[in-house]
């Protein structure tokens, strides 16, 4: 389990202005590094360590191998490929020195993560928060990852800096209460991920069970917080009646929950766990989720009586 970081830098590997599906209104998200779970679907696979990290954009290659005389660490090498050499990359040996990028003019190689103070990040939320008034909704930042709750101290040093913005919390809900308790007074909305029903499948797909986060959803929800309830939607996986009757019943039992959102699964996460050198779950679906599978959704909810279901 990855560790709660406790300073206000904190490793983020992307800030993305104008963001409208992570909570109302425009929004600047902030994706953190690190998360305690290994979903084997997730979209941001570049976030489960804290630490930066290599990715290799094989299709910009022209395995000229610049790289490999520039790297003292070895993670570059070449092979013979039926009388071509080709270039190979073993990513567990790189400490992030940036070394082979300084000499690749392909653009085939990049670093993911970038360490960040309060203030860095402060400026730059600041410099986009007057597009924050401009739609219906009122906009504001999202902290998403990764885990953001593992990076609480961060947070709340940096909402200090910015202080009248709405905030929202994107989480998968597996973080200990301390960090709840902490963090709560400062955030607007909780964006509460609920992947999968059953326990055990819970931990077999996601690394651990679901017990924490089921506390926490009902801790916040005793607390009076506002809550969306997201709903990954993962072909194969998770499209069962159990998990209907299961997200049926959360609505039922907590009917202050503002809405659930469908979130369909999306393939861009194999090809990113491809150029970090990771292998691909053989459980996950080669294709995305289809129009079709959310109406399915849709109407499998409405049979349990859920109305406050919405496609993201």
């Amino acid at each position: 389990m990855t560790e709660p970081v406790i300073d206000t830098y904190a490793t983020i590997f992307d800030i993305q202005s104008f963001s409208i599906n992570d909570g109302p209104g425009i929004r600047t998200t902030v994706f953190f590094k690190g998360c305690p779970l290994s979903c084997l679907w997730c979209h941001n696979p570049e976030s489960h360590t804290t630490g930066v990290q290599l990715m290799y954009h094989s299709n910009l290659c022209t395995h000229c191998m610049q790289c490999v005389g520039a790297c003292a660490q070895g993670v570059h090498g070449m092979r013979d490929v039926n009388g071509r050499l080709m270039h190979t990359v073993d990513s567990t040996l790189c400490i992030g020195s940036g070394e082979c990028l300084k000499v690749c003019c392909y653009h085939a190689l990049s670093l993911v993560g970038q360490r960040v103070s309060s203030d860095q990040v402060a400026q730059r939320i600041l410099k986009d928060s007057r597009y924050f008034t401009v739609s219906e909704e009122r906009g504001g930042v999202t902290f998403s990852g990764g885990e953001p709750m593992l990076h609480v101290p961060f947070i709340l040093e940096l909402v200090k800096k910015i202080p009248g913005i709405h905030i929202c919390m994107e989480t998968s809900g597996y973080a200990g209460r301390k960090a709840f308790e902490e963090v709560m007074p400062v955030v607007d909305l909780f964006l509460f991920d609920y992947k999968v029903t059953d326990a055990e499948l819970h931990r077999r797909l996601c690394g651990a069970d679901n017990t924490m986060i089921l506390e926490n959803l009902e801790y916040l929800y005793e607390q009076g917080k506002d809550i969306i309830l997201r709903l990954p939607l993962i072909p194969s996986v998770n499209d069962t009646d159990e998990h209907f009757d299961g997200i049926a019943g959360i609505m039922k039992r907590y009917p202050r929950i503002l809405r659930a959102e469908i979130m369909p699964y999306h393939t861009y996460g194999l090809a990113k766990s491809g150029e970090l050198g990771l292998e691909p779950s053989a459980l996950l679906p080669r294709q995305g989720a289809t129009d079709e599978m959310v109406d399915t959704w849709l109407e499998k909810l409405a049979e349990r009586g859920c109305t406050k279901v919405c496609r993201s």
